[in-house]
């Protein structure tokens, strides 16, 4: 069995085929614009914002660009994307870069014209929470984005092979090598593979060089660690639901023994007005 194999056996939250068809469209990213690129994806999958791109969504985060050339936040062999459309607000240093948590749950709603809710999910993460967020986030109505800030140092590495995967999802002894790319980043969750003993998650990332064209699977423990960011700012999930489901995506998150309140992930939100929680 090959790693592809594997995730195509993944048990996909509602809507996480549209989002992975729409985003082979749009893959790699723009620099410095993860969750843009993502907030976007899920914005299409719920069946909106089709004229928008990762620009409109950046604008509307109060996303910061750091000076050029931007490499420093690059995975290993990646040329980065340039092109942006919109001239976007840039930062005289490169750590006041950046995209808020809070920025990009008010981009996802305001540009959705409320039809979309951005449901946070923070607190003290452990394993079976983020287990039990991702099987609750699949019982919702309704397309179900969800919006991972993570540190990518945590993660293993996307390279593990399928015999490696296999042994931890029948046995829980996790033997994957740790990522090489160390970062602040946001990612899609699309699904879950639960096996006899260990759980694993697909991870949607936002460089096709990351896994099998950017899809790589991680051991719930893994992506445990890479919400904690230890070293970092923490970390958080937005569950992005139908307007209607803000309540029982609430109850998901409650129930996994997490808090629905917007995490700070160390970057400024230029667009946050007073009031806004």
């Amino acid at each position: 069995m090959s790693v592809e194999d594997l995730v195509a056996g993944a048990t996909l939250l509602p809507g996480s085929a549209q989002l992975l068809a729409l985003r082979q469209h749009e893959l790699p990213q723009r620099d410095e614009m993860c969750g843009p690129f993502c907030a976007l994806l899920a914005l299409w999958a719920a069946g909106i914002g089709g004229e928008l791109d990762q620009d409109d969504v950046a604008l509307a985060a109060a996303t910061v660009l750091s000076p050029p050339p931007r490499t420093a936040s690059l995975p290993p062999g990646e040329r980065g994307r340039g092109d942006f459309r919109l001239a976007l607000p840039q930062a005289v240093v490169p750590s006041a870069a950046g995209t808020a948590a809070t920025g990009v749950a008010r981009a996802v709603e305001e540009l959705s014209d409320g039809q979309l809710a951005a449901v946070p999910a923070s607190g003290d993460w452990a394993p079976e929470g983020v287990h039990a967020l991702l099987r609750g986030a699949g019982r919702l109505d309704g397309p179900v984005g969800m919006l991972a800030n993570i540190a990518t140092a945590e993660l293993a590495d996307h390279r593990t092979g399928a015999d490696t995967l296999l042994r931890y999802l029948d046995t829980g002894t996790d033997e994957a090598a740790s990522a090489r790319w160390h970062t602040g980043h946001f990612v899609a969750l699309a699904g879950l593979i639960e096996g006899p003993v260990g759980r694993l998650v697909l991870v949607a990332d936002s460089y096709r060089s990351l896994g099998s064209d950017g899809l790589h699977l991680q051991p719930v423990e893994r992506l445990t660690a890479a919400l904690r960011r230890e070293g970092l700012p923490p970390g958080g999930v937005l569950l992005v639901v139908p307007a209607d489901q803000r309540p029982a995506a609430m109850d998901v998150v409650t129930s996994a023994g997490l808090r629905t309140q917007l995490w700070d992930n160390g970057s400024r939100d230029a667009g946050e007005r007073p009031g806004r929680s």
